[in-house]
């Protein structure tokens, strides 16, 4: 009996326990990664995701007054109590929608007014909506359209300008949305911008659906639009990178339909540009040479020729990797003075605070398309991605793929150092589009295309 009364108990604890690990495995949270932006403490990041910072703090091993660092990685619990944030859809509207339609949930929402898909009449909104992310104040928003805190807070007819909550939309006063020259022709289906106004040193895209398979042609900024061709050749995006140093201004986006037998159909749009509202740095360098503005000029300018050469085969998907997990000290578009010079520079990437020797991984996979010594970059790797995106690793002390290489994402690819122009060990980080330097860090946060 009592070898039976025993066994019976054993019985039970293990059922107990058994029991316990499954409602243990069913009650554990999911996870989700944010990267640290500027101005974000765990306070405004636990509010995106309807936490408590105490939560975010503990699944960190972080105290709650603790700082952040831009680019730092932090882990998000996501349970019945939180909730991921509600993220800004973009999806095709169209007069005659094509048979799949996609809708793209970015992980977070663009600033610049989202996308907008034309009808056959050219409706658009009546005013350009600017929507409040974490961080931001009605000065830092200002910065980016160029306008004063005043001029923003009477467009909304606010009492308290200091009063913004995360998700608020606010009417930007002063801005062009796009429109059309003319209705859509009849072999278009859909035509997407997104966002509404195009911004310096950042990615835009543009979706045309058409009835049947064509052959589409593209220019915006006097410059030939690569297109990236779909869906039976039904479906095209074009990605635009804005160059730096883009004056605000309208600028016409031209596209070309041509089908199988050689009839063409034009759509002509009119877009704004817009100011990145970056900062400045001044910054003093004793090896004038470097500074020596025809060697800067021609490194830039080779780089621009490599990353023009479009693959019509994409090795990425949705977004890139950060290629190093140190602190981030200097971001892009940074406008630059150096020894007094005017601020007619900027910076071209990301930089990361690491020591010599530290790991260097590729955002993506692609076929190694440069490694050399640069006089600015020194030691450097470039990357191609596919569609018309590159990568760039600069400073490097060790290099370890060979040009022509498939190099996959997160491959060590070399080392940081201090090589070329630089006051110390770090990695600059580049991304091009299409031969235009833009912004990396919105090619880890958004999706494309």
């Amino acid at each position: 009996m009592k070898v039976q009364i025993h066994c019976l108990i054993c019985c039970l604890l293990v059922c107990f326990a058994a029991a316990q690990a499954l409602a243990q495995e069913q009650a554990s949270p999911a996870l989700t990664m944010h990267v640290v932006q500027r101005g974000e403490n765990l306070f405004r990041i636990a509010l995106q995701y309807d936490l408590f910072a105490d939560q975010v703090a503990q699944a960190n091993g972080l105290q709650v007054s603790d700082s952040l660092q831009p680019g730092q990685r932090l882990l998000i619990p996501l349970g019945a109590a939180a909730a991921t944030p509600t993220p800004m859809p973009i999806a095709i509207a169209t007069a005659a929608a094509p048979p799949t339609l996609t809708t793209v949930n970015p992980a977070q929402t663009s600033v610049a007014g989202g996308p907008h898909s034309f009808a056959r009449d050219g409706a658009m909104p009546t005013a350009y909506l600017h929507t409040v992310a974490a961080g931001e104040t009605l000065f830092v928003i200002g910065l980016q359209y160029n306008l004063t805190v005043d001029a923003i807070a009477k467009a909304n007819d606010m009492d308290n300008p200091n009063l913004l909550r995360i998700g608020q939309q606010l009417t930007v006063p002063g801005i062009e949305l796009p429109k059309l020259t003319s209705a859509l022709p009849d072999a278009a289906l859909a035509f997407t911008i997104d966002p509404l106004v195009f911004k310096e040193g950042q990615t835009s895209r543009i979706e045309l659906w058409t009835r049947d398979a064509m052959t589409i042609a593209g220019t915006f900024l006097g410059q030939d639009l690569p297109v990236i061709t779909r869906e039976a050749g039904r479906r095209h995006n074009l990605l635009v990178g804005v160059p730096m140093f883009t004056p605000t201004a309208i600028y016409p986006l031209e596209l070309t339909l041509m089908d199988a037998a050689g009839e063409a159909q034009r759509i002509s749009a009119r877009v704004q540009v817009i100011s990145g509202g970056y900062f400045r740095q001044s910054l003093t360098i004793n090896d004038s040479e470097l500074l020596a503005r025809e060697v800067e000029t021609a490194e830039f300018a080779r780089l621009a020729q490599i990353a023009a050469a479009f693959s019509p085969q994409r090795s990425w998907e949705a977004s890139l990797r950060l290629p190093a997990t140190d602190n981030m000290n200097a971001f892009f578009g940074t406008l630059r003075s150096y020894n007094g010079s005017p601020f007619d520079r900027y910076h071209s990437g990301v930089d990361f605070a690491g020591a010599v020797g530290t790991s260097v991984r590729a955002a993506a996979a692609g076929e190694v398309k440069m490694v050399e010594r640069l006089q600015i970059r020194g030691n450097t790797v470039m990357i191609d991605h596919g569609w018309g995106i590159y990568s760039l690793y600069a400073h490097l002390n060790a290099t370890h793929p060979q040009v022509g290489a498939q190099v996959q994402q997160g491959e060590v690819i070399g080392t940081i150092g201090s090589t070329g122009r630089s006051t110390g060990p770090h990695l600059h980080w580049e991304v091009w589009v299409n031969g235009v330097n833009v912004d990396p860090l919105q090619w880890v946060n958004e999706v494309f295309p």
